[in-house]
């Protein structure tokens, strides 16, 4: 008997040894206390809140995790007249243009005296031959575009010659031109 009671006692303590201890912590490596030692996650992982998308203003490159519609975008929107816009201003006595956002909030002026033969860069012109507007929006990696809409006020009048819908993009310059065409086309089918 004290031969099989020494039997059991060796053979467990030969199988504990045997035997892996196991070791809890954090075994995400996306993790800041990420454990490459631990056997299993024990719901200790810490992480940084942030904005992942590079195009983003707020980009945070230590950032791996973010909350919904934390991506601060922007990009600049350049207005401008082709000949036959600023013609047709010229034919009705339009001075000028005045863009509003879908807010109704007063993006500036374009006039009559400029025309442009090809699309103008987004750097501001101080002469009103082109509008530009800073846009800004909210978003996240991956969903980081807007749709944004215009209405241009002739200087005479409370309603609309034209107005606009587009997609917006992360750091871009948009650019929007009017045409005799488009306020044309416009007019008629309102």
């Amino acid at each position: 008997m004290k031969k099989i009671i020494c039997v059991s006692i060796l053979s467990a303590l030969i199988f504990s040894a045997c035997e892996k201890s196991q070791t809890g912590g954090c075994i995400d490596p996306l993790a800041i206390n990420y454990e490459s030692w631990a056997d299993y996650d024990d719901g200790s992982c810490l992480y940084v809140w942030g904005c992942t998308d590079p195009e983003a203003d707020n980009w945070n490159p230590e950032a791996v995790m973010e909350e919904l519609n934390e991506c601060e975008y922007s990009c600049n929107v350049v207005y401008y007249l082709d000949y036959s816009a600023a013609q047709y201003m010229n034919n009705w006595g339009i001075s000028y243009y005045q863009f509003y956002d879908y807010n109704g909030y007063d993006l500036g002026y374009i006039t009559s005296d400029y025309a442009w033969a090809s699309p103008p860069n987004c750097i501001p012109q101080g002469d009103g031959s082109t509008l530009t507007a800073s846009l800004s929006w909210y978003g996240n990696y991956g969903s980081n575009t807007a749709i944004y809409s215009f209405s241009a006020y002739p200087d005479d009048g409370p309603i609309p010659d034209y107005d606009g819908t587009f997609v917006v993009y992360p750091n871009e310059c948009i650019r929007v031109e009017l045409t005799q065409q488009q306020i044309q086309d416009y007019k008629d089918s309102h």
